[in-house]
Formats: C-alpha cells, structure tokens, sequence
C-alpha cells in the first residue's frame, strides 16, 4: 500500500519509518536535541532519526522534516499573532510523525506545541509509541494544576531541577532528573585569546550587551541596554568598549537602526569569558553566562497585556535562571517599567567594581554545584534508549492509513 501525504497542499511520497521523532522549536532545545543525538548513536549507530528541528540537528545527521527557523516567540500578542502558522506547523508535524511512525518520540521545551502534539498522538501511544519529554514546563513557577495533566500525557519526563520531579511523580509519571546539560556544553575554563586577537582588543576591558534571540526582543531591549552601557562605559576607568552579541538569524538592519556599536555574531561563551560585566536578555543564555562567571543584570519587556497576567499567576520571586536556581537574587534583575537607562546604568556600575560584583560572582560560582554533576545528555540518550527498547511498535501500513484518516477527519 502507497501512501501520501499532504504538507501545505502539496503531496509528498510516505518518508521512511524512523526509531526516533525529535521535535525542538528554539535554538536551546535544537542543540540539546543534537547532542542527545549524538549520544544515542554512540549507543545505536543503526538509529534512524528525524526531526522538527535546526541547524544543529541537521548538523547531527538528522531528518529535518520541520524547520524552525521564526518559530520561537514569547508573549500573547505574538502568540495570538501567529496562531494560524502554528496551526499548520501542528498539523503537519502531527501527520509527518504518523507516517514515519517512531518507536519514540523525543519532545524538548516548546510544552505549548510539543504537549499539544503529545496529547494528539495518543493514539499512537497507545499503540506502542513512547513519548519522552525534556524540560519540565514550570508549573512550580505558575499554574501548578498543569503538571496532572502532563504526567498523563508522557511516559517519560526528564527534570533539569532537582526539585521538579515530586510535582509530577505524585500523580504517576516517571519524573526523572537528569542534570542541566549546560554542565556538559559549557566548560568551566573557556581560552578567549582568538577572541582578542579577532576583535583587535589589546586587553580592553569589555561590556556585554545581549539583547536576546527574538526580533521582538531584541527591538524592545537593544535601545535601553545601549544607552546604558553606553552611560556606564563613560564613567567607568578606561572607558571599557561595548559589545554587542548579535544573533546570526536576525536581520543586521535590526541592529543597526538602533546602534553603531561592534557587534559579535556567534561566540557567545567567549563573549561571556571575556566580558568584565553586562546586561542579557532573560533566557537561558543568563544560565550560560552565569555557569561561565559574567556579571550580569538580566532585563525583559514584554507587552503589556502579557506582563499583567505573568504578574497574576507568578509564584516565584525570581525570573532569571540563575537567581531560580540559587534561591537568591545574585543578579540584578529590570522586568517592565523597572527596565530603564538610569536603573541598568547603576546596576552596571555596581556589577564593575565592589561589594556587589563581589557577591555576585560568588553566587554564581555555586551554580555548577547547585545544578549537580554533569553527564545529563547521556542520562537523556540512555533514557531514550531504554524507552526503544520498552517500546512494542505494532505500526502496519493499515495502522498508519487509520492514523492519517483519522487526522484528516478532525481538520
């Protein structure tokens, strides 16, 4: 029997059958993905992979079958904005994943697509396919009653917090926790002489701006962190030169119509090794810098109506990973109308030199310790490897014509 797909009205012949679907929707999930990946086949060399992924998982030999490039946004307004993109992104990651029926299928991050997605394959589930989930979504952070209904829609969900699992195994999913695999990815000692000698630096002391990965952000954030960087550099000694991380994706015009500054594309963690202090987008690039040392006030603004229900269902008193992840507030953080030149500029200032600086650092270099030992991408491939051999397949070309009948039914 010869099935056919549609993707975006185009017809396309039935892909190979694969042992595992990834599914990442931002950068982070792409290159953990990859690395998970990467271990794998050094357990299954065999392993047929494919993926709804980016550059890295193309780079580890997978199928990408969904690219996610303009995918990653935050805030409702964006959200809502792009409803329709996401819709068909779904349905045609939902009908790719029927018709190359994997033995188990790794979601990571992304929970409003990847659990939504979860939830509409259960049928396969049931059929044998397993479903492992990486990242628990942040019930501990807000609307905690989530967690009951992700317990039932995996088989697996592998914890980067120690913390995390009780909220999940009390209503019967294998909560696992595997570690941070920023342990793995980011060395301690990063050499940063390349970087100088690229830049021309001479040994000039340098503040880091990082206005984050989106578009939306960086538009929202590059002006304010500018100015201030720009205010702490001329009252500081030596006057320290200002850099800009600039992320390859966006459009250079993003950048320049805000500022003249030397921008850096890539280089992130020498970026980090290398700055004395700076100011950085909420993400997971705050953990990065924080693993590698860099003082840093962490900044977000989003739009109003999604900063006012954040404020209603918030139940923690930090934002940035790193201040979750010690208890405490080691750095800085200017959310919303907090986020201004006067208020970043102090903090810039008190981050360069002093008590502050120092407190700071020495709560970051608790967050290796706090987070556990490394080795937690090999805790995630040998868990998915575990769950291929749990797995019992019992997919038949019959099997995926009911499957893909019953999606077109519901479309």
């Amino acid at each position: 029997m010869h099935i056919r797909r549609q993707v975006y009205g185009t017809a396309m012949p039935l892909a190979p059958l694969c042992d595992v679907f990834v599914c990442a929707g931002e950068a982070s999930g792409d290159a953990y993905g990859a690395a998970v990946v990467r271990a794998l086949r050094g357990r299954r060399p065999e392993a047929v992979v494919a993926a709804m992924g980016g550059p890295h998982l193309a780079g580890a030999g997978v199928d990408i079958e969904q690219d996610i490039e303009g995918l990653a946004v935050m805030g409702l307004w964006p959200v809502l904005a792009r409803l329709p993109t996401f819709a068909k992104v779904l349905a045609h990651v939902e009908r790719t994943v029927r018709a190359r029926r994997p033995r188990v299928l790794l979601t990571i991050d992304y929970p409003g697509f990847n659990l939504r997605l979860a939830r509409r394959l259960a049928d396969l589930r049931a059929a044998g396919m397993r479903i492992v989930h990486v990242v628990a979504p942040q019930v501990w952070a807000w609307r905690p009653r989530r967690a009951k209904r992700i317990a039932h829609s995996v088989d697996a969900l592998l914890c980067f917090f120690p913390f995390e699992p009780p909220l999940f195994t009390r209503f019967g999913c294998r909560a696992i926790h595997v570690g941070h695999p920023l342990l793995d990815l980011v060395p301690e000692q990063i050499p940063t002489e390349s970087l100088d000698r690229d830049l021309g630096l001479s040994g000039q002391e340098v503040l880091l701006v990082a206005p984050g990965s989106r578009e939306r952000e960086v538009r929202s954030l590059l002006p304010i962190m500018t100015q201030a960087a720009l205010a702490a550099s001329a009252r500081l000694p030596g006057r320290p030169i200002v850099l800009v991380s600039r992320v390859p994706d966006l459009p250079l015009e993003l950048y320049r119509s805000v500022t003249d500054l030397p921008l850096v594309e890539g280089r992130w963690r020498e970026l980090c090794a290398r700055a004395h202090a700076g100011c950085l987008a909420s993400g997971t690039a705050t953990l990065e810098a924080g693993l590698i040392g860099l003082p840093h006030a962490i900044c977000y603004r989003m739009d109003p109506l999604s900063a006012m229900i954040a404020r209603h269902v918030l139940l923690t008193e930090h934002v940035g990973l790193p201040n979750l992840i010690a208890g405490s507030r080691i750095c800085p953080e200017l959310l919303q109308e907090q986020f201004t030149v006067p208020r970043l500029t102090a903090h810039l200032l008190r981050l360069w030199d002093g008590p502050r600086r120092r407190e700071c650092r020495l709560g970051l270099a608790g967050l290796r310790h706090s987070l556990g030992g490394g080795g937690a991408l090999e805790r995630i491939a040998g868990v998915v490897d575990d769950e291929l051999t749990a797995s019992h397949r019992r997919f038949t070309h019959a099997t995926a014509a009911d499957s893909s009948a019953r999606l077109e039914a519901v479309q």
